[in-house]
């Protein structure tokens, strides 16, 4: 891949993470970026390593990716080889990370998703970083707790975004994923 390829498609993922209605699939990675902006970026030599590293239009994307869910506001000078090896580790052991994370929460499985007059302990786990995103993501699929959780929560709000524009680009096996979990709580 080119540098300005590289660009362009941080430009949508970034889109596809900030912006509502924008789905990184749904448009194939277009967006309404134009190549010469690239030229007048002072961090073009960032994409550059990235397009040398990174032979493979995928691994670009993972790599983007995965940076964003840890940076957010998806600051590239904040992007690290480090944030993408953590990703893929947890990628390549989706179910296994599914099981660990829910096992101590299998005698109450039910009262993880409860929103009552505080958050349910499944957000709390997650937010204190004992619970991964793609467990939050696999279990969404596989129970639908989302829709049922208070959207005028500040701490949430965000959360919830992040979460629902990640399970349009994490692939997951949900056969498996369901087996696995049906085995913890039974």
């Amino acid at each position: 891949m080119e540098p300005v390829e590289v660009y362009m498609m941080y430009c949508a993922i970034k889109a596809h993470f900030s912006r509502e209605g924008y789905d990184y699939h749904k448009y194939a990675g277009k967006t309404k970026t134009k190549k010469m902006s690239f030229y007048k970026r002072n961090d073009r030599i960032f994409f550059a390593r990235i397009a040398r590293k990174y032979k493979d239009k995928k691994d670009v994307e993972n790599y983007i990716i995965s940076n964003f869910l840890a940076d957010k506001n998806g600051y590239v000078k904040n992007f690290n080889e480090d944030n993408y090896l953590n990703w893929k580790k947890r990628i390549q052991s989706l179910t296994y990370n599914l099981t660990n994370e829910i096992t101590p929460f299998a005698d109450r499985f039910e009262e993880l998703f409860k929103w009552e007059d505080q958050h349910p302990i499944l957000l709390k786990e997650y937010l204190g970083k004992r619970i991964s995103i793609e467990t939050m993501v696999i279990l969404d699929d596989l129970v639908g707790y989302i829709k049922d959780w208070d959207d005028s929560d500040i701490i949430w709000k965000d959360h919830k975004k992040m979460i629902k524009k990640y399970k349009k680009l994490l692939t997951i096996d949900t056969k498996k994923c369901k087996v696995a979990l049906m085995k913890v709580i039974q």
